[in-house]
Order: structure tokens, then sequence, then C-alpha cells
């Protein structure tokens, strides 16, 4: 059964010089036995408290309270393999979940959450201390996916349910069984797939690694049945037996969510529960996305990258999905049923009738270290590959600074203060304290967390934004003055 932790093992520096040499399957095989017979003597570290890896800071900025939060975890789950080959037997479903259990957690995954609430923190919290625990719980059958939609009908009520529950077969193999999401389709030319199949990339050895979808059919079935699970449940509570209106007192508030999840190509590399710390090959991100909360990629020539698409009313896909009930409010900005900035999210119970869901857009890409793939295949990884670091941050910093600004006013301290003082932990900082500097009185509350990839410190020495960041700080002036959270 898949279990969660907040903390890694490291091991003794003696048995990474011992293992030096190795081919990377003889060093994963020794590295997965050595951390069996000498796990009383490793290093436990907690993922909160390793600050040259991963840095996180939060703040309320101008606002009474902070509604942010954040997470970050080890899941531990059973192969893909194991899984895939359980859940396609025959066997009966009360069998499968009995089995399913019994599989051993050998693949660990690397989740970091961020978590914007709103109308109080209940929900963020919630899902900063739970959500991840679900995810790992879960058991992928499509019977259960089916049920859940079947509650939401039931429970919920409203024609945009009873449309999904109505649809759910097409819903089913467009979303999940082929991964037909806006962008999960990883390698594209000019944003659009191959039409020929899927791209090849082949490693050093003349191995063909296919990317038709890095993530499996169960592996997306799991993210969608724990957070639709989730969220009708226990935060917004459809399933208890009190009156809708005293639910709607005690069950309140709401939040974005933007997960990552990274994990090692070569499933045996992850049996190591550090194996995003020094990784020789590949790696596989998948990103969750449900409202406006971001993940940013910084490549090799510190270029930004948003990895997933905002859940906003201005949005073309969302007015299609919900059909409208857009309102513009005495500011300008388009509002969902007159009051949501968000067309997804965990909690609004008030919403979720009209399709203020928390039905997560899936996104994945392959990146990390090249040195094992030949320099020819290098460009057709999505980013070019040897990525420098993965940011998470709030609209609280995004509405006062551009992805690349953020990525600039990143580097710029790492290259200003040096690798041994600019930690990714001094880096979140920094980020926060130059939203502090720049925020106006409505400002929303900021967080950000940064997480160091393998090409860390190893960009141009350039910084395209830092005329319009010393401009930002001297005038006091951001580029958006009202908070829409």
């Amino acid at each position: 059964m898949g279990k969660t932790q907040s903390f890694i093992h490291l091991r003794p520096a003696d048995l990474l010089q011992k293992t030096a040499g190795r081919s990377t399957l003889q060093t994963t095989a020794a590295s997965h036995a050595a951390s069996k017979e000498t796990k009383p003597h490793m290093l436990r570290v907690h993922l909160n408290k390793y600050p040259g890896f991963i840095g996180h800071a939060t703040s309320r900025i101008n606002r009474l309270y902070n509604e942010d939060s954040y997470s970050m975890n080890i899941l531990k789950l059973p192969t893909t393999i194991a899984e895939s080959s359980l859940l396609n037997s025959k066997k009966s479903i009360a069998t499968k979940m009995k089995l399913w259990k019994e599989l051993p957690p050998q693949r660990n995954v690397l989740n970091i959450s961020i978590f914007d609430g709103h109308g109080g923190d209940r929900v963020s919290k919630m899902l900063a201390s739970g959500l991840h625990d679900h995810i790992t719980a879960m058991v992928p059958i499509r019977q259960e996916f089916d049920a859940v939609l079947k509650k939401y009908q039931d429970l919920v009520g409203g024609k945009y349910w009873s449309r999904i529950y109505k649809g759910r077969k097409e819903y089913y193999e467009r979303y999940i069984k082929k991964c037909n999401t806006k962008v999960e389709q990883v390698l594209l030319t000019d944003g659009v797939a191959p039409k020929n199949g899927a791209r090849m990339i082949f490693d050093k050895w003349g191995n063909i690694i296919d990317k038709t979808s890095l993530l499996s059919e169960y592996e997306r079935l799991r993210l969608y049945i724990s957070y639709l699970n989730y969220d009708l449940n226990e935060i917004c509570g459809f399933s208890s037996d009190l009156e809708p209106e005293e639910a709607m007192k005690i069950f309140t508030g709401g939040s974005t969510a933007s997960s990552l999840f990274l994990t090692s190509y070569n499933e045996e590399e992850c049996y190591d529960e550090s194996f995003f710390i020094a990784p020789q090959g590949l790696l596989k991100l998948a990103v969750t996305q449900i409202g406006d909360t971001k993940i940013i990629l910084c490549d090799k020539n510190g270029i930004a990258h948003s990895l997933a698409k905002v859940h906003h009313p201005s949005s073309s896909r969302e007015s299609r999905r919900l059909g409208g009930q857009f309102q513009t409010d005495s500011f300008g900005d388009t509002r969902f049923l007159n009051n949501f900035a968000n067309t997804r999210s965990f909690g609004d119970r008030i919403g979720k009738r009209d399709g203020l869901t928390c039905e997560p857009d899936i996104y994945s890409y392959l990146i990390g270290p090249t040195k094992m793939l030949p320099h020819a295949e290098r460009s057709k990884l999505q980013f070019g590959g040897d990525e420098c670091f993965l940011c998470l941050v709030t609209d609280g910093v995004t509405e006062l600074m551009s992805d690349q600004e953020l990525c600039d006013l990143i580097t710029s301290t790492v290259n200003n203060r040096g690798l041994k003082t600019a930690s990714p932990h001094f880096c979140a900082q920094e980020v926060l304290q130059y939203v502090m500097a720049i925020s106006s009185k409505h400002s929303d509350n900021a967080t950000c967390v940064i997480l160091r990839l393998p090409n860390w410190g190893n960009w141009p020495v350039i910084d395209r934004t830092g005329a319009i960041r010393e401009e930002k700080l001297l005038s006091g002036v951001s580029g958006g003055e009202r908070s829409s959270g």
C-alpha cells in the first residue's frame, strides 16, 4: 500500500564513493541493498529543513491573515509495472483492491504542492496536511472513477455533473486513458503533437525512449479520483448528514492547488529516496493545475517557462466548459458566478453545482541531466535538458512580477551572492523581500517554493529584467496594484 513521508534518508558519503564508476543499474542495485542494510546509520533529513535543495518562504504581505499553504513529501507507491499488471488482470474488484494494498511501495516520488486559500485558511491547510495521503491511499480502479462521478451527480446535483456523468465513457477516454489533456502529450512540434506517431529519443547506448505518454493510465486515474473524492467528502462535506444550510456554515472557503510530482525516468533509480539529489539520468515531471497558482521552470539558459495554464474566467477553454455565467466587477475583472476569480478550486461548496470543480489539468514533461544522451538528441527535449530549478508561487507573487522577472531575481541573487550563500532557501526569502518592497496596501499573501535541479547555478550570467525590477523598486509601483485572490 502507498504511504507518504516528509523526510528522506541520505546515504553516507563513503557509499557514494564506493559506487562511483559503476553502471547506473549497478549503482541503483547497490544503493537499494545498502539502504536496507545501513538504514539505521543513514542521515534522516526533513524536506522542509533542506535549504540547499528546497527553499520556501511565505508572508501575509499586507493582508490580516496568511491563507497560503504548501507541502513537500515523498510519495511511496508500487512500481508502475506491478500496479499495471495487477489492475489489468481479470481478478474481481475486491481482490484487486486487497492485492494492491499488499504491493510493496518501492517507487519514490517527490511531491511539492502550493495552495492559495480564500475565504479563510481552512481548505488550504487541509490540502497541505492531507492531499498527499489521499493520493497514495487511492486504488486507481475504473469503477471507482464512475462511482465518484455518480456521487457528484446525486449529492451535488446540477446540469454540469449530470452532463459529466452521462458522458463519463468519453470523458474517461479523452482525459485519462488517452491522456488528452491540453498539453499532456509532451514532445510537440510548434505546439502540435506529431502526426506520424511519437518522436523518439535515443540514449548513447542506442536504446529508444518512447515518450507518447510519460504517465500511465493508472497514474492519471489516481490523481482524478483522489482529488474529486477528497473535495466531495471532506473539504465540501457533501457526504455528511448535515442540512445544506448548516453545512454551508461549516464547510467554508476554498483554495487553488498546483502540484509537481518528480520521479526518475528509470524506475529502478527510484528505490532510493534521494534520487533527485544527484540524478544520473532523465526525470519525469508531472504537474497538476487547479486555479491560478503557478509552477515555473528555469531552463539552462535562464529562460522562464510556465508549466501550466491558469483557470481564469477569461480563458476561452473554461468559458466553453462552463457555458458562460461570467460577470465583470467594478474593477473590470471577470468573475465566475459574480464572485470567483478562478473557475477551478478545492472547496467553494456554493459553486460546485455550476462546475467550480477540482478536476485537475495534468501536464507531463521530461527534464534533467543529459549526460546519458547524445548531443543530437538533446534538442528533442521540451526545454533542452539540464534545467536549473523549479519554482512554485501564489498569485501574490505573479501579480507583481512576470515569470521571467522571478527567474532573473533568483539567478541574479545566486550570481551576486555565490552558490554557497545563495541557496534555494535564501533565494525564496529574497523573492518575498522583493515582493514586500514593491507591494501595495491591496497586495495578496505571497508564497515561494524553489526546488533545485542538477544544473543549479550554471545559467548564463545575465539579468534580462534587472532594469524593470529596479524601476519597480524605485517607484514603489508594480504592474498589478490589485489582488484578485
